[in-house]
């Protein structure tokens, strides 16, 4: 139990990063589970680590998650897919020319998302002046602003685009983000950038390629995605 579970916290963190190496180590893992099982005389080993199989499909889908997105990376980005826009001014395809783009991938209930924040409104304080466009890529969850918790919460009636948009811009105001968020259209744009787990940023050069992909609010993620835009956004590497 705890080789599995030292193991897997090795690796889940760089399922999607560095797929390859995660499938080498999650296999190396699988081995040893294995002889441990065929020499085991005690059945409740058996089932212990036939009960680890759930964990190891999900770090599995997260390899092909992260395979999916490496193949991503120089391809061309997806075309806006967006119902509403809030905490900003909308924006299309053509805005987005020449200027560095992170995605952010989203919802007000993800916990991790919100760990995200301070990163945020720090690339967005410090590059925005630059070239970099910020926007937010949530989905209508049917959510209302709780003013007395601050909180954004489910509500059991129906909430419609204006009153969704009217809670972002709330929300917004209460963690002090100042980039735009977009309601999406449908999930296609999600399903084109592998979305599977939130949040997921991508990062899009000024020539609207795809530069980089992120998922989760791990510090060392932070770091990538910033070292990213700096490097874009450095005159001597937009000139070369």
């Amino acid at each position: 139990t705890g080789y599995y579970r030292k193991a897997s916290m090795k690796i889940s963190p760089i399922a999607r990063s560095k797929p390859d190496q995660a499938e080498k180590e999650l296999k190396a893992l699988q081995e040893v589970l294995n002889g441990v099982k065929s020499k085991a005389t005690n059945e409740a080993t058996g089932r212990q680590i036939d009960a680890y199989a759930r964990g190891i499909q999900s770090i599995r889908s997260r390899i092909d998650s992260g395979r999916k997105m490496a193949k991503l990376i120089g391809e061309d980005a997806a075309p806006l897919k967006v119902s509403s826009w809030a905490n900003g001014k909308p924006v299309t395809d053509k805005d987005l020319k020449g200027k560095v783009v992170l995605l952010d991938f989203w919802a007000v209930w993800c916990g991790p998302c919100i760990a995200t924040f301070p990163h945020l409104r720090e690339w967005h304080e410090k590059y925005s002046g630059r070239g970099l466009m910020i926007i937010g890529m949530t989905r209508h969850y049917n959510y209302e602003w709780n003013a007395q918790t601050g909180r954004a919460s489910r509500t059991k009636e129906p909430t419609s685009p204006e009153e969704e948009g009217a809670m972002l811009e709330k929300f917004a105001k209460h963690h002090k983000l100042h980039h735009r968020f977009a309601i999406q259209d449908g999930r296609d744009f999600s399903t084109y950038y592998g979305v599977t787990g939130i949040p997921h940023a991508v990062v899009i050069d000024q020539k609207g390629k795809i530069r980089l992909m992120r998922v989760g609010s791990g510090e060392q993620n932070a770091k990538d995605i910033g070292a990213m835009i700096e490097k874009l956004l450095d005159p001597h590497d937009a000139a070369a």
